[in-house]
């Protein structure tokens, strides 16, 4: 019971610190659209998530695919209403887990849509769930109200 307390309290140490850690991709704090970032920790290399989230865009048939590297993966959707968003998904090589860190965020181009029921968060949702990486070894999610705009009440 312990080394399982051990584990829970690395977790949750390892998510504050990813959250706070101040990558490059956050969300300007002076947005006035809706926005969404999700941190996941994914037990597998960064090449096999980036070969997954890039099959899946592909896949859906309301996103376009961008610009493409082997750590970053940029494309748009186009909402039913043709709302437009930016969704990316940057990674970075993990040393504890040798998986793969993805910080994912999706931001409305509109300045009316500050409340978006969810839509980002759904942007990003889907292409993880899509893909399969949520059934990966080792797969955490960290994100929160503050972070993405509506993800506590999205459907999607």
């Amino acid at each position: 019971m312990g080394f399982r307390a051990l584990g829970v309290t690395c977790a949750v140490f390892v998510g504050v610190w990813v959250l706070t850690s101040g990558k490059d991709a956050a969300p300007p704090t002076t947005t006035t659209s809706a926005f969404c970032k999700i941190i996941w920790l994914i037990g597998v290399p960064c090449t096999e998530v980036n070969s997954a989230i890039v099959t899946q865009i592909k896949a859906m048939g309301s996103y376009t695919l961008g610009s493409v590297t082997s750590m970053a993966v940029q494309a748009n959707h186009t909402s039913g209403v043709g709302q437009i968003e930016s969704v990316n998904f940057t990674m970075a090589p993990t040393s504890v887990i040798l998986g793969c860190h993805v910080q994912g965020t999706s931001v409305s181009a509109v300045w009316y849509s500050l409340f978006d029921n969810g839509i980002n968060f759904c942007n990003l949702r889907n292409v993880i769930k899509g893909s399969g990486l949520y059934k990966a070894p080792g797969f955490l999610e960290f994100t929160n109200e503050w972070l993405c705009l509506g993800c506590g009440f999205s459907a999607c």
